[in-house]
């Protein structure tokens, strides 16, 4: 009986450092769907709270995304704000927008919906119109 104990507490012990790696994968296989959205990165702190956008934005954009803030998408069709998340743990979720900050973009990726927020985990990104 000990050992039984033993062996099922190592193998807890050994699964536990994984766990959120298997569980974050299958969360991306349970939701989502694969989009295409063209609209223009944004600084989603300062879009919701001040209405800042645009060129004139870009170096506080910049300077708020090296700190730690994440890029949104603000769609050009519907005016949606998809907050743009990482795809797996301790990745930067900005990775692929920092060569288009403040412009507009076609960004192909998973989309999530989940009591009215919207995000997208980008997996390709190029400027809208090429």
């Amino acid at each position: 009986m000990k050992r039984l104990v033993f062996f099922t507490t190592l193998a807890v012990v050994a699964f536990l450092p994984i766990f959120p790696l298997v569980m974050a994968a299958e969360g991306k296989k349970m939701g989502g769907e694969e989009k295409t959205i063209t609209g223009q990165v944004v600084d989603p702190a300062c879009y919701i709270a001040m209405n800042l956008k645009g060129e004139a934005h870009k170096q506080c954009a910049e300077a708020c995304a090296k700190a730690g803030q994440a890029f949104g998408i603000l769609d050009e069709k519907n005016g949606v704000l998809y907050q743009v998340i990482e795809g797996a743990p301790t990745t930067d979720p900005n990775q692929l927008l920092w060569d288009h900050v403040e412009q507009n973009v076609t960004v192909k990726g998973t989309v999530f919906e989940k009591n009215g927020m919207h995000a997208i985990v980008p997996t390709e990104v190029k400027p809208a119109g090429s």
